[in-house]
């Protein structure tokens, strides 16, 4: 049980990483200023807190 808290835990942090950089890559390509980036960065944050939706989202992202 440990061992899968542990996993999970890295996998939030890699993605939480991977959702600044796609709410900046977002925020720059449609509304740039900070409200926007704010807005960016609750849903991503969000996402990163589900195993495998942040990745999915950074790939599907990442070509904008």
């Amino acid at each position: 049980m440990g061992f899968l808290l542990i996993l999970w835990r890295l996998i939030v942090i890699v993605q939480t990483f991977f959702a600044y950089g796609t709410a900046y890559r977002l925020t720059k390509n449609g509304g740039d200023n900070g409200i926007s980036l704010f807005g960016w960065l609750i849903v991503f944050g969000l996402a990163a807190l589900i195993p495998g939706l942040g990745i999915y989202l950074w790939l599907r992202y990442r070509e904008i």
